[in-house]
């Protein structure tokens, strides 16, 4: 009998170890040890409804534990539950160290009943184990009696177990492969450490592209991913091996059970919180991904800088979208996680949502309007735009912010709510508005003649004729300026080349200007200035009187100057 009790614990273990294996590599989790003897078929088919008992009779079913193992399932009111569960793992617990220490270790299970009307009491070697009552049965769907057969056949096999992992051999065994496991787990740590990079390689081959085909923007964001997964991964192993290997003697098995028990919430949090951030990452790839096939499709029209934009600022929204959806989708799991119903939940959206739209309109407000900025076109990232005050660089864009980048270098983020009005400087096309002063005593015609020419040459050029879609306006003679006459050119020019286009015209007119007689203007100031016989300063002038002094509109003081002679009378005075 104990020959066979043996090789069953040791096809059990085998399959555990297994199991565990490909969890805790596919993973890289711990997972609690399974029990090496499963329960009774009986006792396993009442799971499915023990919510709905639990709900119409108050009670709740509970395992008990020995040495790490779930032995069986008893039943009380939720506030007691684990009082009793308690109670009976001592017992249980006396029973097994009395049968530790017996020469020959032999389990009995009797019950003893007053009468039909009373519970039935459980013995184990005479000590007494537990009462099994009436809700216990009605709980797991099975009658007093089927389960006290159950216990009969598992509670010797659990004992014996309990004698087996105590002895000698089996401590030794298990502390060989408690050594060659904490190894190999050293090992693979130190082989995800030094070959990192061979992996970054290999998740590029999964995604179906190699290093050198990846956008700087694509590989930083690989990059990224691997320097926050690779630590985490480290350390889950590490711990993962040695909850594991704290499960293979039972002194230090319910260290391994309770700290899964603590640490279940906050480790599926966790699990919860990673899987939503590489489904994130992942998100990014696959829309990028799609962008480059798409955009590397035959037909495709690859010149047309309108339509990357626009697909730029698609996928740029459709990142931004992913978030929200994989936000959501890790609340909803951490929710359930908690215990929380998710029924309820969701039958109380309708009232949340009322509160929200209420409290968050102008965020309503502007995803709609972000929305319609992408649909409609009205700019894309990439295009230089005016949104009231601020003007600047389309550096980034979604749903629900607009961010522009000024010439001063600042990054100036406006909600989509508030932007009402929206100047697009590059959208299709440009236009290069020059206004040239020349001087007034210049041949306005000639001017003209320099002003049609320099465009005629500037467009000839190979190297600025690409950027200008049509032959340069001269406009005429557009205002009387203060110093110049201004005349008008207006050139079309390809998106966001007219400052380009309109510096090298500047500085072509002005060369042009330099081989004429004429020069550019510039603001001048004439300063007249008259003979010193016109005017006589009298030093002598008798005080004004307070009255004429209001009369002028200022009153006299000491410190203003008297009024000086002129010569004719200095001199007479000599």
């Amino acid at each position: 009998m104990l020959h066979l009790l043996r090789s069953h614990f040791l096809q059990r273990k085998v399959t555990r170890l297994l199991f565990i294996s490909a969890l805790l590599i596919a993973l890289g989790m711990p997972q609690s040890a399974p029990a090496a003897l499963s329960p009774s078929p009986l006792l396993l088919q009442t799971s499915s409804g023990t919510t709905s008992r639990t709900a119409v009779s108050g009670y709740s079913l509970g395992w008990v534990w020995l040495d790490g193992y779930q032995v069986f399932q008893i039943a009380a009111p939720q506030s007691a539950l684990s009082q009793r569960q308690q109670r009976i793992e001592a017992n249980l617990a006396a029973i097994r160290d009395d049968y530790l220490q017996m020469a020959s270790p032999l389990a009995t299970l009797t019950s003893s009943q007053v009468d039909r009307f009373e519970p039935l009491s459980l013995f184990v070697n005479g000590l007494y184990l537990f009462t099994l009552t009436p809700e216990d049965a009605t709980q797991q769907g099975m009658t007093i009696s089927a389960i006290e057969r159950s216990l009969r056949q598992q509670i010797p096999q659990v004992l014996a177990r309990a004698y087996e992992q105590r002895q000698p051999e089996y401590v030794r065994r298990q502390l060989i492969k408690a050594a060659l496991l904490i190894l190999v787990a050293i090992a693979v740590v130190g082989a995800l450490q030094q070959g990192h990079e061979q992996l970054f390689n290999a998740s590029l081959l999964m995604i179906g592209r190699r290093s050198d085909q990846l956008e700087p923007q694509q590989r930083q964001q690989l990059q990224d991913l691997q320097l926050r997964l690779l630590p985490l991964g480290q350390g889950l192993i590490l711990v993962g091996t040695v909850l594991w290997v704290a499960g293979f003697w039972p002194q230090t098995r319910s260290l391994q059970n309770n700290f899964l028990a603590i640490f279940k919430l906050p480790l599926i949090i966790g699990i919860v919180i990673g899987v939503a951030y590489v489904g994130i990452r992942l998100s990014y790839l696959l829309i990028d991904r799609f962008v480059n096939n798409l955009t590397e499709r035959e037909g495709f029209n690859r010149g047309s800088r309108r339509l990357q934009l626009r697909i730029s600022t698609i996928a740029s929204a459709i990142k931004n979208l992913a978030n929200f959806v994989w936000l959501g989708i890790g609340l909803f799991v951490a929710l359930a996680a908690t215990g929380i119903n998710l029924g309820v939940l969701l039958a109380s959206f309708g009232l949340i949502g009322l509160a929200l739209s209420l409290a968050a309109q102008n965020l309503i407000k502007g995803a709609v309007r972000g929305f319609f900025i992408i649909l409609e076109d009205q700019y894309a990232i990439g295009d230089v735009v005016a949104i009231d005050q601020d003007a600047g660089l389309v550096e980034n864009m979604n749903l629900r912010i607009t961010q522009l980048r000024d010439t001063g270098g600042r990054l100036i983020t406006i909600p989509t709510s508030d932007i009402n009005r929206v100047a697009n400087y590059s959208q299709r096309w440009s236009r290069a508005d020059l206004k040239l002063p020349v001087h007034y005593n210049a041949n306005i015609d000639q001017m003209l003649d320099l002003a049609r020419q320099v465009g005629a040459d500037m467009q000839a050029d190979s190297d600025w004729q690409t950027l200008i879609l049509e032959d340069p306006k001269i406009l005429g003679v557009d205002d009387f300026g203060d110093s110049a006459l201004i005349i008008r050119v207006w050139i079309k020019t390809q998106p966001m080349k007219q400052w380009d286009v309109s510096r090298e015209y500047r500085r072509r007119f002005q060369l042009a200007m330099q081989e004429t007689d004429t020069s550019i203007p510039f603001p001048q100031r004439e300063i007249w200035l008259h003979p010193a016989e016109a005017f006589t300063v009298e030093m002598n002038q008798p005080k004004p009187s307070s009255d004429t002094a209001k009369n002028n509109g200022q009153a006299q003081t000491e410190a203003q100057p008297k009024a000086v002679p002129d010569s004719a009378e200095a001199e007479s005075e000599v």
